[in-house]
């Protein structure tokens, strides 16, 4: 059996992160190259202020469910849901 639990944390957690990393440094003046790669000088915050502010907002979550459940809580498998 699957453990659901851990694999939807993780991925969950990546998505977040890589989302809210490319809309906060484009949000912020940002320009994407043609090759796909972003150029930071026009924006008014420091890309690496921008790494930081994400990071931490990322491990809150997780920090939260570490809290709630301690840090096997993030790998147990859950419960079935209650109809």
């Amino acid at each position: 059996m699957f453990n659901t639990n851990a694999i939807h944390n993780l991925p969950n957690i990546l998505i977040a992160v890589l989302a809210a990393v490319t809309a906060f440094l484009i949000a912020t003046g940002c320009t994407q190259l043609t090759t796909g790669l972003l150029e930071c000088s026009q924006s008014w915050i420091s890309p690496t202020y921008t790494a930081a502010i994400v990071a931490v907002l990322g491990a809150s979550k997780t920090l939260i469910n570490v809290v709630r459940d301690g840090f096997g809580g993030l790998i147990k498998p859950q419960p079935p849901v209650e109809k």
